[in-house]
């Protein structure tokens, strides 16, 4: 009995688990998701980590290396007795001076600094494609319900027009003509289902979940009424992933031809070692040594490498530099432009949001008169179409509202953070 309760236990507990899923998910509810569950994000957390691990073995090239050595050696040959010969030493070595080893740490520690900048672009990235995700199903759940009243119109049209052709009021094509119309809006809300069903495995993808249920999301759906504001521009490039990114590459660049420059500059180790020999398993010989080694690289790598090392270095810092400039004039540019979408997306959404309404006025007014006999099932049908047309519009320039501004804060370096962080 006791095995049972337990047994029921755990099979509940994975219900609600699962069912959670199943649930209404609120945007919050998607980004800890995410935090928890994309493997993408995992991924660059433990490159991250690598990274840092990385510059920390740098360091160990100006730090002692020792060594413990014991061995044991036996000879013989013809006229000579066999002998035994046995040793044990221990040997210490330092980095007193050495460029390139200076080099190496600085050249891991920015590439260190580097990755990290890289999980923050990441992180922007990520941001806008979850929320792109979000707002797409947002959006494709609204057009669902903007279908299936579609459906309801065309329904009651299609009623209203056969039976005014059995009443001999209508004729025979603009009952038929109707009744197509319901059937599109019928074919047109299977779609819409569909697409529904697509945007939701989307965002699944993005959360790194998966599971057969649907989602639903719940969302305040509104035009802000004070949109963002473009300040100062210069602040966003310079606190922008890439542009730091690309900073970080130039000192790269700096770094490698300074090395460069210098190589040439001598290396001085310190050793010492200490052993013991003989021919006992515990030998009583002292032997010990203790040494400076200076060497000056002159032709090392060839007569001609260090003119050429250092031409093409500089031609790289260069390009580097070049690239940077055109980021900053494309990113500003771009930061401007993106604002002027993400305005003119809430100018349309308003004015289409109007229109709306003065299509649904037209279309009760048109019922009436068409009940009346004042209007012709023709401008009714017209009427109706500019109504259904108003519905679908707005749905999708309110969608474009949420998809502009993404991509607005997208170019602000707004990252994905967890509610706790915010």
């Amino acid at each position: 009995m006791r095995k049972f309760f337990i047994f029921l236990t755990v099979v509940v507990s994975l219900f609600v688990s699962f069912s959670s899923y199943a649930a209404e998910l609120s945007l919050d509810d998607c980004i800890k998701l995410t935090f928890e569950n994309n493997p993408s994000l995992k991924a660059q957390l433990n490159d991250l980590e690598a990274a840092k691990y990385s510059y920390l073995t740098s360091l160990n090239s100006y730090l002692p290396k020792v060594n413990l050595s014991h061995s044991f050696s036996k000879s013989g040959g013809d006229g000579r007795d066999t002998s035994s010969n046995f040793s044990l030493s221990a040997s210490v070595s330092q980095n007193i001076f050495d460029y390139s080893s200076i080099s190496n740490i600085r050249t891991s520690k920015l590439s260190y600094e580097m990755q990290q900048i890289n999980y923050e672009n990441y992180l922007v990235g990520l941001r806008q494609d979850l929320y792109n995700a979000f707002f797409t199903l947002l959006f494709a759940q609204e057009y669902v319900k903007v279908n299936e009243n579609i459906v309801n119109i065309r329904k009651n049209n299609a009623d209203l027009i056969t039976l005014k052709y059995q009443s001999g009021f209508e004729s025979k094509g603009d009952m038929l003509y109707a009744v197509a119309q319901y059937e599109m809006s019928k074919l047109n809300l299977s779609k819409a289902k569909r697409q529904l069903r697509i945007s939701s495995n989307n965002l699944k993808s993005i959360m790194g979940v998966s599971m057969n249920d649907d989602i639903t999301l719940k969302y305040a759906i509104n035009i802000d009424s004070n949109p963002l504001e473009l300040s100062d521009i210069e602040s966003y490039v310079r606190s922008n992933p890439k542009y730091k990114n690309y900073q970080k590459s130039i000192m790269l660049a700096e770094e490698k031809l300074k090395n460069s420059e210098n190589e040439w500059f001598p290396k001085l180790t310190f050793s010492a070692s200490d052993g013991l020999s003989g021919k006992s398993e515990f030998p009583d010989n002292n032997s010990w040594s203790v040494g400076l080694s200076l060497s000056m690289p002159i032709f090392s790598s060839g007569v001609t490498y260090h003119k050429n090392n250092k031409s093409m270095l500089e031609e790289s810092l260069k390009s580097t530099q070049e690239e940077l400039n055109a980021y900053v004039i494309t990113l500003s540019n771009s930061i401007k432009s993106s604002y002027e979408e993400y305005i003119n997306s809430i100018d349309t959404a308003n004015t289409y949001k109007v229109l709306l309404a003065a299509n649904e006025e037209r279309y009760k007014e048109a019922e009436v008169k068409y009940m009346a006999g004042k209007m012709s099932y023709i401008d009714l049908e017209n009427i109706e179409q500019n109504l259904i047309d108003s519905n679908q519009n707005y749905n999708n320039y309110l969608q474009n509202v949420y998809l502009k501004k993404v991509a607005f804060e997208s170019l602000l370096n707004k990252k994905l953070s967890k509610i706790e962080e915010r």
